[in-house]
């Protein structure tokens, strides 16, 4: 029995023109690429913000240097708008000299202190105030003169307000050398200090680029001694002088070595496990401390047991997110190896870091690093 269809088909085509008219009309909304919204950054909550206390002494690339993140982070996360530039350092046979223009939000300012000193945040030398137009000029001394120089701006009380500058100037005028140096300032918030500022330390660091390092002739003279405080590592001191951590080492017979050899991931558990080595031979019973600062208050200590080996549990059940420091220290406390620092994961994916390997190897046992004077290699 055959059915019917002369109906639908009549219908169907009744229909069919506006059906085509209503496709063409949707087609090209189809065909037009829609923007990908990204899914917002997971921010860490407050849980675990890093908290670092300036000491006297400490710079923001120092600091920055400590931690593994950059001077822009630094900035950033704490608001720090009180900047010193070295703007330029050209020869000059007369005068050993710097200056430069101070500005208040980006006007010239009159009235503010420029003090400079041998050392960061020590003794201060001379002290010059801001003039006509903002300016200031320091004389170092007549003619060419070789040294290392900090300089910032004070308040009345004679507390810094601004970030350091540093510039090493050299004895000799000649073409590419440094004797007249100039740095501007520009301060934003005259109320802000520096010493004792609790700074905010971003979580989860970016790689940062490493400078370039200035060539340094062969028999290279030793011009600076530096003083080494609690929390200071070779990586910042390094920093601030234009140095490489393997010149510091070889300039100071620096041989009680912390070497993070890698870091795994690892569902179970957080923790830093690794050897300790006397002249390259395992050692048991020195003590292997750890803290969330540098040099900062010790959470827990281990002792070297069987095959000089130790081991820290940072978290028993499953991973935990934070910044670690660890190092050898006497029986008196005293830390007497570099230090290693370590940056852990809350999520145990590949890549990510839980289970640290740090080894140690000490060569001099009566060495202590904290109050140690450096000897900084001249940049030229």
């Amino acid at each position: 029995m055959s059915t019917d269809t002369s109906l639908f088909r009549s219908a169907w085509r009744a229909q069919r023109a506006p059906v085509a008219i209503l496709l063409l009309f949707l087609l090209p909304l189809l065909l037009v690429p829609h923007p990908v919204v990204a899914a917002p950054q997971e921010r860490p909550g407050a849980d675990q913000i890093y908290v670092h206390i300036v000491r006297p002494g400490e710079t923001l690339a120092s600091i920055a240097a400590s931690y593994g993140i950059s001077v822009q982070e630094l900035r950033a996360s704490n608001n720090l708008v009180n900047r010193a530039e070295l703007v330029s350092c050209t020869p000059n046979a007369d005068s050993t000299q710097a200056r430069g223009t101070v500005r208040l939000n980006g006007h010239p300012a009159n009235g503010f202190r420029v003090a400079f000193s041998w050392h960061p945040d020590e003794t201060v030398v001379a002290r010059t105030m801001s003039g006509d137009g903002g300016q200031y000029n320091h004389i170092l001394g007549g003619g060419a003169r070789e040294g290392n120089w900090w300089f910032w701006i004070e308040n009345s009380a004679g507390i810094r307000i601004s970030e350091m500058a540093y510039v090493h100037t050299d004895k000799y005028p000649h073409e590419g050398k440094c004797q007249r140096a100039v740095i501007d300032f520009d301060i934003q918030n005259p109320e802000l200090t520096y010493v004792g500022r609790r700074l905010h330390i971003p979580l989860s660091p970016q790689p940062v680029v490493a400078k370039p390092l200035p060539s340094k002739p062969p028999g290279t003279k030793i011009v600076y001694g530096h003083i080494v405080r609690s929390g200071e590592t070779l990586a910042s001191i390094a920093e601030v002088y234009g140095a490489s951590v393997q010149e510091l080492r070889a300039s100071n017979n620096l041989i009680n070595r912390a070497e993070l050899l890698r870091c795994d991931s690892n569902a179970s558990s957080t923790r830093a496990l690794g050897t300790v080595r006397l002249n390259g031979q395992p050692v048991n019973g020195y003590r292997v401390a750890f803290s969330w600062q540098p040099d900062g208050e010790v959470v827990a200590r281990k002792i070297s047991a069987e095959g000089g080996h130790y081991t820290h549990i940072l978290r028993a059940s499953g991973p935990r997110e934070g910044n670690w420091w660890f190092w050898v220290e006497n029986k008196d406390g005293h830390r007497i190896s570099e230090m290693a620092y370590v940056h852990t994961h809350k999520d145990p994916h590949s890549g990510n870091c839980q289970q640290a390997v740090i080894d140690f190897d000490i060569q001099d046992p009566g060495l202590n690093y904290i109050g140690r004077k450096l000897k900084i290699p001249a940049t030229g």
